[in-house]
């Protein structure tokens, strides 16, 4: 006898579940139980409540603290999912208020949790009646300042308030906002103009970014498949701040280029698109993710060495020819793209950054060793917090005795810091991400 098939919100029960218990990533569970949804109706509306229980998690549970009397067992993790998931509905999504308690009840049958249906009708209830005593139906998906700030868990909020000060607030804020899909234009073959023009006939709507000349802002998100020429590499999807990386690292035909951490191969192809005569090493020490890699590269038809390793142990893989050009995209927090992978918020630590900052330590020692003299090394980071960023390569600078800074002063993006420039999240629609050019001298 075959098995019913599970809704929208039975996936979205699943997937929280699975995030909250297991530290799983919301993309890849997501990406494998939105197969099982039969429209994209529905996969539209599960996504929807997975990013947005991420997104808001902290401000739904303090909903849910002021309403019963002791936490829930540990057992019972999927009734406080389907508890935060009914009042997410509720506060945020266009669905009737009856309707997100009747469901809610109705995960719990699904899950043999019937034992809890007074609970879930008391805390939704309750709060429908303070929503509607509180604020109009047009101000109740809106957060105030203090619940922007309180979306946050308490060391990262503390974390960016003492990095950032008064700008913390605007970064709170940007990061709970839905960030836009951003292309970029392959200029090579096409200019952007052109290329807005094929997406206006396909009738998708694109404005160009006002800093980055490669980028274009789609009005609203599609598949990839809809839009003309990406089987061909004309476009690809890629933030505008990411967008920057090729520029920086200022690659000239015939040189050697290490791309140290290069899964998923947007920067590497996009390298690869500009300047075409290099040789270029990408390295992943994630042979699932360089994958992701060869499936860029092989779509615009562009080559370059792949090799799965750990960039800082070269004696595993380096032959010994320097390289002119190195990009170091870290491994980080990943806290300044929190507005595309709200899970972040859920699944970092601040145990964590202790181990992304000595990685990263470890990372640049080892590729600056591989540099030729005259060459350069871009590094970047999609991470807020400072210790991953200008103040990893203020240490590291003023340890070297043969390296410099290359300013970048003329360019109109992101802030000016002592060392590199940070962009912060929401700034002229892009992502938070941090940028330092080294020259080794020669």
């Amino acid at each position: 006898m075959n098995q019913p098939q599970p809704n929208a919100r039975q996936l979205a029960l699943e997937v929280c579940t699975q995030l909250l218990q297991h530290g799983l990533s919301l993309n890849d569970l997501l990406e494998q139980q939105l197969k099982l949804l039969a429209s994209d109706r529905d996969r539209g509306f599960c996504s929807e409540l997975c990013y947005g229980f991420c997104r808001y998690y902290f401000v739904l549970q303090a909903e849910l603290q002021k309403r019963i009397k002791k936490p829930l067992k540990a057992r019972d993790l999927d009734v406080q999912v389907i508890l935060l998931l009914g009042l997410y509905q509720i506060r945020f999504m266009r669905v009737e208020d009856y309707a997100a308690v009747n469901e809610s009840v109705l995960l719990l049958k699904k899950r043999q949790k019937i034992w809890a249906k007074g609970l879930v009708n008391a805390v939704l209830r309750s709060f429908i009646r303070d929503q509607a005593g509180a604020m109009t139906s047009a101000e109740k998906s809106d957060l105030s300042a203090s619940e922007h700030e309180q979306a946050y868990p308490d060391w990262m909020r503390q974390k960016i308030r003492q990095d950032w000060g008064e700008h913390a607030a605007s970064i709170f804020a940007a990061g709970n906002q839905r960030a836009p899909m951003v292309l970029r234009v392959d200029l090579t073959k096409v200019s952007r103009t052109d290329y807005q023009l094929q997406l206006q006939n396909q009738g998708l709507a694109a404005t160009e970014h006002p800093l980055v000349e490669s980028a274009l802002i789609l009005q609203h998100p599609v598949a990839v498949e809809l839009l003309p020429g990406f089987t061909a590499g004309e476009a690809s999807v890629q933030d505008a701040s990411a967008q920057l990386a090729a520029g920086l690292l200022g690659c000239e035909a015939g040189m050697r280029v290490l791309d140290a951490c290069a899964a998923p191969g947007g920067k590497t192809l996009h390298i690869l698109q500009q300047t075409p005569e290099l040789h270029l090493l990408a390295l992943d020490k994630d042979q699932t993710r360089l994958h992701r890699v060869a499936e860029n590269l092989q779509r615009a038809a562009v080559q370059a060495e792949l090799i799965c390793a750990d960039a800082a142990e070269p004696a595993e893989w380096f032959e010994g020819a320097l390289f002119d050009r190195i990009l170091l995209d870290a491994p980080c927090s990943a806290s300044g793209i929190m507005r595309r992978h709200p899970d972040i918020r859920l699944l970092r630590k601040a145990s964590d950054i202790g181990g992304l900052v000595e990685q990263q330590k470890r990372l640049l020692s080892a590729m600056w060793a591989l540099l030729k003299p005259g060459g350069r090394l871009l590094y970047s980071t999609c991470s807020l917090f400072k210790d991953e960023s200008e103040g990893q390569i203020q240490v590291f600078v003023n340890a070297q005795d043969n390296c410099v800074e290359l300013p970048l002063n003329t360019v109109q993006w992101g802030l000016s810091r002592p060392v590199g420039r940070q962009i912060l999240p929401g700034a002229a629609e892009m992502d938070g991400f941090y940028y330092a050019v080294l020259e080794k001298r020669g």
